[in-house]
């Protein structure tokens, strides 16, 4: 109801007074109470008010005896002595105020004793804000979530409220699964326990298998290996083919030798690698030992084409150097290219 202020009524010689009452604008209720609204005193025209009785103040209690007087819910009220029940603010200042159950509270005490509140986060829904209806619940759109994963849920998506927690279709299967697990092995199981955690109801992913290999697969493998350590994607479909094997399978194969062999190198014994010709063998001592590894592969021709050229001469170092049949013929500088 419209809050008036009206005037003290004045007394006649008949007894009764006379008044002009305003015709009143009845507030749009606000769920789910209806407050009554009070005008400010100074946009009320001063008007005599009829009455057949002393004025008494529904706050203290005693007659009214000043100028104006305000009226809220048909009650009478000094101008001061209108206050909100909760915080004791004088709404003598206000525009408007609010009844429930016989009290008065001011706008901001009633929105937050009666007006209505998130579902999730019980703050105070206002008028401009987007929410969601849930079974008579209402939420903010952000508070609007599932319990576990905490994901936002969308328009049109299933959900499950339990207590008044959103649960989204997985983690809500998930949580009967838990319950009726529990029954069926005789264990206790309170609701709360049941709500799963945000790792429930997600995919876990699968533990990788580890391949194995077969004598021959790592024959081809290593042989390759020995000539090229870090073939190309061409070398890999081949070894593929020859294998079975995936390129990925075997470009991780070759990634880890890789590993391997530069954390832990081939160890050497008096400038030889080990698995290196005797020095008495036909190997020329003024070559580099590394043409000789077998892991480094551009070489490789250059040694056959070297122990071809050997072969084909009837000289032997086998024997002492004094022993040559021409101590002073040097072996010929072969031509490699690195």
């Amino acid at each position: 109801m419209t809050r008036k202020i009206y005037p003290k009524p004045q007394s006649h010689s008949d007894g009764e007074s006379h008044a002009d009452v305003k015709e009143e604008a009845p507030l749009l209720p606000s769920p789910p109470v209806t407050p009554s609204m009070c005008l400010h005193p100074t946009l009320a025209s001063p008007t005599p008010v009829r009455s057949t009785g002393k004025n008494q103040c529904a706050n203290c209690g005693t007659e009214i005896q000043d100028r104006y007087l305000l009226k809220v819910n048909n009650l009478n009220w000094h101008v001061g002595c209108l206050e909100c029940s909760v915080c004791r603010v004088s709404l003598r200042q206000h525009n408007s105020c609010y009844i429930k159950n016989k009290e008065i509270f001011c706008k901001l005490d009633y929105f937050s004793k009666f007006g209505t509140k998130c579902g999730q986060c019980r703050r105070q829904v206002y008028a401009s804000d987007w929410v969601r209806r849930a079974r008579g619940s209402v939420y903010h759109l952000a508070c609007f979530a599932c319990y576990s994963c905490k994901r936002q849920l969308s328009t049109g998506e299933e959900f499950g409220l339990v207590e008044g927690r959103v649960l989204c279709r997985a983690h809500y299967d998930t949580m009967v699964e838990n319950l009726q697990r529990a029954a069926e092995n005789g264990t206790g199981l309170t609701l709360e326990g049941a709500f799963p955690s945000d790792q429930d109801g997600q995919p876990k992913p699968a533990k990788r298998a580890r391949t194995s290999f077969s004598a021959e697969q790592l024959q081809v493998m290593q042989s390759q290996f020995n000539q090229d350590n870090n073939p190309d994607a061409q070398t890999l479909q081949k070894l593929s083919d020859m294998t079975g094997l995936s390129r990925r399978v075997i470009q991780v194969w070759f990634q880890n030798c890789r590993a391997r062999h530069k954390k832990h190198p081939p160890p050497q014994h008096n400038g030889h690698l080990q698995g290196a010709p005797h020095p008495h063998s036909r190997i020329p001592p003024s070559l580099p030992d590394n043409l000789y590894s077998p892991f480094s592969s551009p070489d490789r021709p250059h040694l056959l084409a070297l122990h071809g050229y050997i072969d084909s001469h009837p000289f032997s170092m086998l024997s002492a150097p004094n022993h040559l049949t021409h101590p002073g013929m040097a072996l010929p500088q072969l031509p490699i290219s690195r």
